[in-house]
């Protein structure tokens, strides 16, 4: 028997999935550092409450046929498929470049596991989807069509529902109307489900009263700073302490592991200028992509939506008595939407036919769809047209060499594949298939030489092409590689040079420097110590500090453990004297000292002040939150164990080239 749960309750808002498509046409911001920072525990909630109920990134997904022998992850009887996964995780991958520019790429998106995001939303979705069928739960057409038409990202700038920007969002996200209104249905179902799940879940006034307290008490504090530098200089240390402190503090003087890398490089740049073009060669191109060189109709068309045939009738019989179809729309209570320059197959299928059947001026249906009784007005034609080879010749001429480059740089690279397996010098193996030779001297795991300096910045793909050279032994090959999408590269590792310690007198200055520091810094915390002492047994701390060279005391104003972090007292020492009682004292480090803290007041937060109404209110809504979410975990847990989920991670790993980790 599947878990049940208390029965229909408010939904989740449709909002999120409002949002969620609002982000297509550009105007949404999420803040990237959050994502990035966000926690593993953390961004399972924000996949439910942002992303899987359900965004418009998977959103006409259900039209794609399910193979069940081919799925990447078997929810229940259901299979989500290869496919699937890919718009999916493509979405959310474009989505994030978005946000964070051109420079976001796909292992950044392997790293922040974007991918096994993208998988964990889908098997959510049919876990609910599941769980929505078995309770029978379905939305009516007319709550559909509501919901759809309050989309913020479907209105225009005097916030009315445009019809046109809905349809060119539905094919910008290669979606049709029809499998839309049917993912908006069964998202609505869902979002329904978790609605009964959260229902009347809520954090208490006391318990929202507790956690005001405990977050907004007020402490103050007063501080003794020892600044490092100002502590007198220790006497210049004999040779055996330098040695003794190079070798302990080894890691600081040792250079990394360099190497020399040879890299074998093939690009399309490089073979396109020896492409030969034929014109059979240019009109095979050109036949192959007619639709490039097609400029298809265009119509603007007025139209409006009745909510039955009866009134849609009446009102096209008014139109063609010679009344506009604005008028009309407006005596009969609804909106007449005009679209643009819009091609046919931006409409509807049920629309496309009849409105670009019509003549110019003239009006017809009514044509019924999954938001009514449409009837129209074709305001304006205007004709496709054609671009004949002859007046696109070097256009077509460039592609044809750079397809051709690219086949001929598939073909060398898998022959310098086949020359380096069959144990062919790198340099030979190069010059056999043409590719130039680079050399990297001595560089980092970075790219660097030793001076710091980053060298083959103008080579394609060069972090890949340094990891790549990292990864082989001193004399070996890699394998051959993509870099980019337009070359290949293999990187032979002709010399290792191990990290290793640096010689005492090459760095010796520097050992010397940082011996003084450390030196200092012993000194400042040895004072520091003395200071606590004082201030324990309840020495006034001007008084505890006096003698100590440059020795700050400062008065602390009140801080709270929802506050910002302090510039004076270390978080160390803040975290220790926020459990403590007044006169405790607490050493912390700051990077240019040494601070000795003593707690002197405690301010206690009163949340029956008025002024402190909207804080508890914001915590009672947040807590109330964490609690929702946390219901809808335990119960996508428990559809999970019902249901049962199995993911292929084999095949996973194939599609996309990586290793289970």
């Amino acid at each position: 028997m599947m878990p049940r749960f208390p029965g229909c309750g408010p939904a989740v808002p449709f909002a999120f999935r409002r949002a969620a498509l609002h982000q297509f046409d550009g105007t949404a911001s999420v803040p990237m550092l959050q994502i990035i920072r966000s926690t593993a525990g953390s961004w399972v909630v924000k996949i439910l409450f942002v992303a899987l109920i359900i965004s418009f990134a998977v959103w006409g997904i259900g039209d794609v046929t399910k193979g069940v022998q081919t799925g990447v992850a078997k929810v229940g009887d259901r299979s989500i498929t290869p496919v699937e996964l890919d718009q999916a995780y493509r979405a959310e991958f474009n989505r994030m470049k978005q946000m964070v520019g051109p420079e976001f790429t796909e292992e950044q998106a392997r790293q922040f596991g974007l991918r096994d995001r993208a998988l964990e939303q889908l098997i959510q979705k049919e876990l609910l989807a599941l769980a929505a069928e078995d309770l029978g739960l379905r939305i009516a057409d007319d709550t559909v069509r509501a919901e759809v038409l309050k989309v913020p990202a479907f209105k225009d700038s005097f916030g009315n529902f445009d019809a046109n920007l809905m349809r060119a969002l539905l094919q910008q996200n290669g979606l049709t109307e029809a499998g839309f209104v049917e993912d908006v249905r069964s998202d609505m179902a869902r979002s329904d489900l978790i609605g009964a799940v959260t229902a009347g879940a809520s954090a208490s006034k006391t318990l929202a009263e507790a956690l005001f307290r405990y977050r907004f008490e007020g402490r103050t504090f007063e501080a003794v700073t020892i600044p490092f530098n100002a502590m007198p200089a220790a006497p210049s240390p004999d040779q055996a302490t330098l040695e003794a402190f190079h070798k302990d503090k080894a890691v600081r003087y040792t250079a990394p592991e360099y190497r020399t890398l040879n890299v074998a490089l093939l690009e399309t740049a490089a073979l396109t200028k020896d492409v030969e073009v034929t014109d059979e060669a240019l009109r095979e191109y050109y036949d192959a992509h007619a639709g490039d060189y097609i400029t298809p109709e265009k119509r603007s068309i007025a139209q409006a939506v009745f909510p039955s045939k009866e009134a849609a009738d009446k009102a096209l019989a008014a139109v063609n008595g010679g009344k506009k179809i604005e008028d009309v729309a407006k005596e009969a209570g609804v909106e007449a939407v005009t679209l643009d320059d819009v091609q046919k197959d931006g409409l509807p299928a049920e629309l496309s036919e009849p409105a670009f059947a019509a003549a110019s001026g003239t009006s017809g249906g009514p044509v019924e769809s999954a938001f009514g009784f449409h009837i129209f007005t074709v305001t304006k034609v205007q004709a496709g047209g054609e671009r004949k080879l002859e007046e696109v010749k070097d256009e077509v001429a460039q592609k044809v060499r750079q397809d051709k480059a690219l086949e001929k740089l598939f073909e060398l690279s898998t022959k310098l594949e086949d020359e380096l397996a069959g144990g062919t010098p790198l340099a030979e193996a190069a010059q056999t298939v043409g590719a130039r030779i680079v050399k990297l001297e001595k560089v980092d795991s970075r790219g660097a030489n030793a001076a710091g300096v980053a060298q083959g910045a103008d080579l394609p793909a060069i972090d890949k092409i340094i990891a790549s050279g990292f990864t082989v032994a001193s004399g070996q090959t890699g394998s051959v590689e993509e870099a980019g999408s337009d070359a290949f590269f293999a990187v032979q590792a002709e010399a290792v040079f191990p990290a290793a310690l640096k010689p005492l007198d090459e760095v010796k200055s520097l050992v010397l420097g940082d011996w003084q520091a450390e030196q200092k810094q012993i000194a400042a915390r040895k004072k520091a110590e003395e200071v606590a002492t004082k201030l324990k047994a309840g020495t006034q701390a001007k008084e505890a500090a006096s003698g100590i060279p440059s020795a700050l005391v400062q008065n602390v104003d009140p801080l709270m453990r929802a506050g910002a972090p302090s510039a004076v007292v270390p978080a160390a020492a803040q975290q220790t004297l926020f459990s403590g009682a007044v006169g405790d004292v607490a050493t912390g480090e700051k990077p240019t000292g040494v601070v000795v803290v003593k707690l002197t007041g405690i301010i206690p937060a009163d949340p029956a002040n008025p002024m402190a109404a909207a804080q508890v209110t914001q915590l009672a809504n947040a807590t109330g939150q964490a609690i929702q979410d946390e219901l809808v975990l335990q119960y996508l847990a428990a559809l999970r164990a019902h249901y049962g989920v199995t993911i292929n991670q084999t095949l996973i790993n194939q599609l996309y080239r990586t290793t289970q980790e």
